[in-house]
């Protein structure tokens, strides 16, 4: 039966008690309990049931609710032993900080303080009922009245945690959401080192050495560097993407995906959602991304919508404050070529957009990248995570190509007129009198620039014809397909090559590009899809000059 989805709901509560879409996580339970240390960090990207898996949480262990009914018929519930033992037993602390995101310091702690003001409200019982001394039932007031001092709002956490042990004699779980988030936003804002400093106080005080704490979970994107913030806690067990522990709890199996797909009657569009939406790889297993495929049951539409909900401010930024080498990396990837990298152990601020492991390690957790299948070792292999990632990637890239060509727009014409019309002299001689002394000599250091060059032109001016880069054709993947909207017009099937040396002549290179599409069938595809005139191009570089090769194809 189908049931109806409620698009940005993060109640577990909620959700349950209005039977609305939820996939059932709840073995996150079970999982605490057998990995769990005092302090337990889990780093997953954004918009990936962190907050929900929190609320759910919360649900469970809440000693002032009775939450049988909510679990009753889910996974945890055939775990007796554990109901029995944990469920609703504890005092529970739940905070997100997910909209910590204010421009300036100020309004960051005023916006807290505003947070902590709600869980004290939520905990007045306690203010009134006579367990607190005259000293802090004042602090419980301060904290309550929104009137705590910085330094004060540092012990808001900690001091809550010994007020619920007053009360309850019991010590409390304390569930900290998107922690992150306001370290991230300061870095943006101009206010990292307050904001750092601040933190390490407010989490210090709860999760170090805390004798009211049971223990504790933390939710966020990236692992801040202990010199930044994890030196404040007393040896979080980090969870991180690349970690077995905890990799089927955030986000959608493969499984999950599929049995949505079946309850909304949409089996027959799975291949197309995996291509999607696929390719999150936690620990050793394959996950989707929950909110897109939420998105997707509810408007039945191929879009990007996990990257357009948050900052992208790191996207726009990659191209345009990022060095030549990180731009050719990035043209690597968007043309199929992965980035070899080694996970860096934690994040540090601010943000260098230089190719290095830090930078793809940021990536990495914030859910753009993943180990190419099959790698392994300290030293691996990274690509774009799906079609949705990659094609927002491009249109940055389009966009900032677009900027950087307006002075040689006629001749970028030109040459696409060229190519398109299989007049490969003046294809070469476009390239080597013109366009190809537009960048710089650094810009061109490997086959990747020059194709992310070309592609970035061809992007620049699609319209009636689409580009594709490292598609599946024939018996590999060709570096460009052009295709015309009209199957009656040109299609284009391109390889390059890139000679470091001069030792090689590049007329028999530009050959060798265009045997390499008739030995691998690249056009292949093209036929099949019923385009009835195909150029194969051959191109080859070195440095600042170039020879191009080009014949019809045969439709046979």
């Amino acid at each position: 039966m189908k049931k109806q989805i409620y698009i940005g709901a993060e109640s577990f509560e909620e959700i349950r008690e209005g039977e609305y879409f939820y996939v059932d996580k709840t073995l996150l339970i079970k999982e605490l309990f057998e990995k769990r240390g005092k302090v337990t960090l889990i780093t997953r990207p954004r918009r990936f049931g962190k907050t929900l898996n929190m609320s759910m949480l919360k649900s469970f262990f809440d000693i002032r609710s009775d939450s049988r009914a909510l679990f009753d018929g889910l996974a945890i519930a055939e775990h007796q032993s554990i109901l029995e033992k944990h469920q609703n037993k504890y005092p529970v602390v739940s905070l997100t900080l997910k909209n910590i995101e204010e421009p300036t310091y100020g309004q960051s702690l005023n916006k807290l303080r505003s947070l902590i003001s709600d869980i004290f409200q939520k905990n007045l019982y306690i203010y009134e009922s006579g367990v607190l001394n005259e000293r802090q039932m004042k602090d419980f007031y301060s904290f309550y009245d929104k009137a705590a001092t910085e330094e004060e709002l540092k012990d808001a956490l900690v001091f809550l945690t010994s007020c619920l042990h007053a009360y309850h004699r019991k010590r409390a779980i304390v569930l900290l959401d998107e922690y992150d988030t306001p370290i991230d936003s300061s870095d943006r804002n101009g206010y990292y080192q307050k904001m750092v400093e601040f933190m390490r106080g407010f989490l210090g005080g709860v999760f170090k050495t805390n004798d009211c704490l049971e223990f504790g979970v933390l939710t966020g994107v990236q692992r801040i560097s202990k010199e930044g913030l994890l030196s404040s806690f007393n040896n979080p067990v980090v969870c991180g993407v690349l970690n077995d522990e905890f990799a089927t709890c955030f986000g959608f199996s493969e499984d999950e995906v599929k049995a949505a797909c079946e309850m909304y009657e949409i089996s027959d569009k799975y291949d197309e959602i995996k291509s999607w939406y696929d390719g999150y790889r936690f620990g050793g297993q394959d996950m989707y991304n929950p909110w897109s495929i939420t998105m997707y049951l509810s408007t039945m539409e191929l879009e990007n919508y996990w990257v357009n909900t948050g900052s992208v401010q790191v996207l726009r930024d990659v191209f345009h404050k990022g060095d030549d080498r990180l731009r050719n990396d990035v043209a690597g990837l968007l043309t199929g070529s992965p980035v070899t990298m080694s996970i860096a152990d934690q994040i540090t601020y601010p943000i260098e957009y230089v190719s290095s492991d830090l930078f793809w390690t940021l990536l990495l957790h914030a859910g753009y990248l993943k180990p190419v299948c099959g790698a392994k070792g300290d030293i691996f292999e990274a690509e774009f995570v799906n079609m949705e990632v990659k094609d927002t990637f491009s249109r940055y890239a389009k966009s900032w190509l677009r900027e950087r060509r307006l002075a040689v727009s006629e001749s970028i014409r030109e040459f696409v007129g060229c190519l398109l019309g299989g007049d490969a002299d003046s294809v070469g001689r476009i390239l080597r009198e013109d366009i190809l002394n537009n960048p710089s000599s650094f810009d061109l250091i490997k086959e990747n620039s020059y194709h992310m060059f070309i592609y970035g032109m061809l992007l620049a001016l699609s319209g009636s014809y689409t580009v594709h880069s490292n598609q599946e054709s024939g018996k590999g993947r060709s570096d460009c397909l052009i295709k015309p909207a009209d199957k009656g017009d040109t299609a284009v099937v391109v390889e390059f090559k890139h000679m470091k040396y001069e030792t090689r002549d590049l007329k028999e290179e530009a050959a060798s590009a265009l045997e390499q599409i008739s030995a691998k069938a690249y056009a292949r595809n093209l036929k099949a899809e019923g385009y009835t005139r195909i150029l194969k191009y051959g191109i080859a570089f070195h440095k600042k000059t170039c020879e191009v090769a080009m014949e019809i194809a045969t439709l046979e």
